[in-house]
């Protein structure tokens, strides 16, 4: 199953949960490239341990979030360590004196 757009729920990963570390990786990249809109094409998935650690950059921090909450899905809350470096145009702000 791969995703379609951002609509999704935990449990439709229920069965790659816990099958161990083999093919963790690789479930992962192939879901983050199939998010619409997303250029993951700079973003590396690798392995540390149990854990996924994203990194590399994406367009936005919205599309930041995207991946590592795919990446969440896949692999179960608190399993992935995201270094995504957004390059969007930051967003304005004031300094106060």
């Amino acid at each position: 199953m791969f995703l379609s757009g951002t609509q999704y729920t935990p449990s439709h990963f229920n069965y790659l949960v816990d099958h161990g570390v083999s093919c963790d990786r690789m479930a992962v990249e192939a879901e983050i490239s199939y998010l619409d809109g997303v250029d993951t094409s700079n973003v590396v998935v690798d392995m540390t341990g149990t854990y996924i650690v994203l990194e590399g950059t994406v367009a936005s921090t919205s599309d930041a979030v995207k991946v590592e909450r795919v990446a969440e899905a896949v692999m179960g809350a608190g399993r992935v360590m995201s270094r995504l470096i957004s390059m969007g145009t930051p967003s304005r702000f004031q300094l106060l004196a």
